[in-house]
């Protein structure tokens, strides 16, 4: 059985700023401070590789992790966050000039939706299985992704409905799921199907969902 340690990046810039981010938003003071603890939990877990999205605050948290255990960086596109589009970047959440654009990328339903240039919910549902197809490949047993909040929550909408994920669904689980800086989430996947006590079971499953109580 493989065990995947999913960590979102400490607090950037962007996240204090109530900023639409860009993508080279870097950690703030705070998220520096949350990426240190983050890094002596998992240092009680027995990771193997650390695999992180190579967009500057996700880079300098999982560094900040690796130096602590020991462990190099690789880097993957495949873990990058949502590409939100262009007239949103560097704005405020708050702004309400951007409140129609705002509730427009959150429109999976239909599925082949599209605002204006970014990733809509088949692009993000064609990455997400490509995300987990890299880590079910990968020859490690655990394995420790450093990533976002967004398409991490995407991601783990991936595990629970599999292939048959909808448009729908994936609105109800986006209103739900929340992550916090450097939360810990942890998926078990075992290849082939099987009967479990309570019944079936799949390949990929959901056990720890944004465990942060290493800032409590």
């Amino acid at each position: 059985m493989k065990t995947i340690y999913l960590v979102r990046h400490g607090e950037s810039e962007g996240n204090a700023s109530l900023i639409y981010q860009l993508s080279d938003s870097v950690l703030s003071s705070r998220g520096k401070e949350q990426a240190g603890f983050i890094s002596e939990r998992v240092a009680k877990l027995p990771v193997e590789a650390i695999i992180a999205s190579p967009m500057p605050r996700t880079k300098e948290t999982a560094l900040i992790i690796g130096e602590r255990i020991g462990k190099p960086v690789e880097y993957s596109e495949l873990f990058v966050e949502r590409r939100i589009p262009t007239d949103l970047r560097g704005k405020r959440k708050d702004d309400p000039e951007v409140a129609p654009v705002t509730a427009a990328i959150f429109k999976f339903d239909p599925p082949d939706f599209r605002h204006s240039d970014e990733e809509n919910f088949q692009d993000l549902k064609a990455r997400a299985g490509a995300a987990l197809s890299f880590l079910e490949k990968r020859p490690e047993d655990h394995i420790l992704v450093v990533g976002h909040g967004f398409f991490t929550r995407f991601l783990m909408a991936r595990v629970l409905f599999g292939e048959q994920l909808t448009g729908k669904e994936c609105e109800r689980i986006m209103g739900t799921l929340r992550t916090s800086n450097t939360g810990l989430t942890v998926l078990h996947f075992k290849e082939g199907a099987t009967d479990g006590i309570e019944g079936p079971e799949n390949e990929w499953q959901l056990i720890v969902w944004n465990d942060h109580a290493h800032l409590g």
